[in-house]
């Protein structure tokens, strides 16, 4: 059993303890203003504020490893801590505690989580105020009527905090931290700070009245800042301006952006994507409170719909956000962004589902086109049959009804297995394999009528072989030949069977002219354009070999020998 917790477990403790700490941090803080800078006492608790900062932090995950350089620094941290701790320095430090959890506040959506770092950003600016600035300037002392106020009222505070309910923050495994809210107060403290100072030694005033005309000057200051960022008068003020420059503003965009790509990997359905991904929407970004989406005939609802409401529009995909209150032009801009990505892969999930309905579609028409070839095939051994029959003296032939008594049961399981493929199509590994012997020997008594065709093969044949591919592949290049004896009645075919390893090769050749270039050169890759015909009768008995484990190939293309074999794939 392990002494020390793994990485991934102390970071877990830590995010649940993640209150608590700042609860202990700031009660540390107290104990360091109770007992100030110079007692040995104080000087203690400081370090362990410190240490308790350095586990509450949200800038390292708890997790990375410290190397021996940032071990150093921090070592010295604590020194100087520790030994030449001043009152200015606290006063600075805590000016810069207070923007980092300024820099939370604004963050969660959640009543209770905000009110939490509402009053720890409250109990830092009481401190600073009433606790830190007598320790760093000596002049600056309220009345001890006030100051006692503050030593009293903030373990109040912090008892208001511990009673507050837990309640969900935005992300229960990482901080998010605003630097630019964090940069606005620190620098409003250090200027709250400095003109209480400023007005004390300018105008005599003491530190209250001091304070509350720095506040005043700042509040004026401040609302004129507002008016100047956002007039309302016809042009966009120095908002408009600073936002062309800060696009990028420090939000969990990009942790919404990873669940997006994830959920797109793994969802296929785009309604289902497109509600998961909204859904996505109100969870990881804090400032959304609730959306609805409309897509084509769709539309849905997620999150709370209140508030202020934006609406975004893309591709034919409508997304209104909620959010409490108005947004910046940067975050409206991120949120456009946003909306853009989700209807792309929207689209583009709509385009996949119907590039397979088509490639469904494209699936049975190749099915029924090649059943079709085998009715085909099947009605040509009827003719032959046919025209066997019809000869003088056949229906007393004792060699014509033998004939019949093989063939017709042949041609009867043949249109049953085509029948079978068209309700429930099988795989090729269920496909009839027969004795090689009786195939051929069946295909050269269904051919018998055909004189100009020559039958070759070396006896014995031994071995089995797949009747349907071998039946479709002979029969489609038979009929062929066929159609070209009617333009050419000189020509010969030649079919001849021959065993190789444990399979068969079928190799059909006549001696007509050759096939054009262009034709030979697509001729398995897809229908063509022939003087007969399309030729898909050959594309899809050269798929369906194929598919087995077979290949059929043009192997010569020259006036007087024009072969094709079919054998098995290499």
């Amino acid at each position: 059993m392990p002494i020390f917790p793994s990485a991934s477990s102390l970071r877990l403790r830590l995010i649940a303890l993640r209150r608590g700490l700042l609860l202990v941090l700031l009660a540390a803080l107290y104990l360091v203003l109770w007992h100030g800078p110079d007692t040995l006492l104080g000087r203690t608790f400081f370090v362990v504020h410190l240490g308790l900062f350095m586990l509450w932090q949200p800038f390292v995950h708890a997790e990375q490893r410290l190397s021996v350089t940032s071990l150093l620094g921090v070592a010295a941290l604590v020194l100087v801590g520790g030994v030449f701790l001043k009152g200015w320095i606290i006063a600075l430090w805590i000016m810069m505690l207070a923007g980092i959890v300024g820099g939370k506040v604004l963050l969660f959506g959640a009543r209770s989580p905000r009110l939490f770092y509402l009053l720890a950003l409250a109990f830092l600016v009481v401190a600073l105020l009433l606790m830190a600035a007598p320790l760093a300037v000596p002049i600056a002392k309220p009345p001890e009527q006030i100051l006692w106020i503050g030593y009293l009222g903030l373990p109040l505070v912090l008892a208001v905090m511990t009673l507050l309910p837990q309640g969900q923050e935005t992300d229960s495994t990482r901080e998010v931290v605003d630097f630019v809210y964090s940069l606005f107060v620190f620098l409003l403290l250090a200027v709250l700070m400095l003109g209480s100072l400023a007005a004390m030694l300018l105008f005599g005033s003491g530190y209250v009245e001091a304070l509350l005309q720095a506040l005043l000057l700042m509040g004026v200051m401040l609302l004129l800042l507002g008016l100047a960022w956002n007039p309302h008068s016809g042009f966009s003020g120095i908002g408009g301006l600073f936002s062309r420059y800060v696009m990028s503003i420090g939000l969990p965009v990009e942790q919404w952006l990873q669940a997006l790509a994830n959920l797109a990997s793994r969802e296929e359905d785009p309604q289902v994507f497109l509600e998961q991904a909204c859904a996505e929407i109100a969870q990881r970004l804090p400032w959304v409170t609730g959306g609805e989406w409309i897509a084509g005939s769709s539309r849905g609802r997620f999150g709370l719909a209140g508030g202020r409401r934006w609406e975004f529009s893309h591709d034919g995909m409508v997304l209104v956000l909620y959010t409490l209150h108005a947004l910046s032009p940067a975050l409206i801009w991120h949120c456009n962004l946003l909306a853009q990505l989700l209807a792309q892969f929207h689209a583009d999930k709509q385009r996949a589902l119907a590039l397979k309905q088509l490639s469904y579609m494209q699936a049975i028409h190749e099915t029924g086109a090649r059943l079709t070839h085998d009715v085909k095939n099947l009605l040509q051994s009827l003719n032959a049959l046919c025209s066997a029959g019809i000869e003088p003296g056949a229906e007393s032939s004792l060699e014509y009804q033998s004939l019949l008594r093989r063939q017709l049961p042949a041609i009867t399981d043949r249109l049953a297995e085509t029948l079978a493929k068209l309700n429930a199509p099988q795989s090729i590994s269920a496909a009839r394999w027969v004795i090689a012997a009786e195939w051929w020997r069946d295909l050269r008594q269904r051919m018998a009528a055909l004189d100009w065709i020559n039958f070759k093969t070396k006896e014995p044949i031994a071995g089995e072989l797949p009747a349907e591919v071998f039946s479709g592949v002979a029969d489609n290049l038979i009929r062929n030949a066929a159609e070209k004896h009617l333009r050419e009645p000189v020509i010969r075919v030649q079919i001849e069977l021959v065993r190789k390893g444990t399979g068969f090769e079928l190799i059909v050749c006549d001696s007509g002219s050759a096939m054009v270039e262009a034709i030979a050169a697509s001729l398995f890759v897809g229908p063509v354009v022939s003087e007969s015909g399309y030729g898909i009768g050959l594309y899809h008995a050269a798929r369906y070999a194929q598919a087995a484990g077979y290949q059929l190939e043009l192997s010569e293309n020259r006036a007087g020998r024009v072969c094709f074999r079919l054998a098995r794939a290499s």
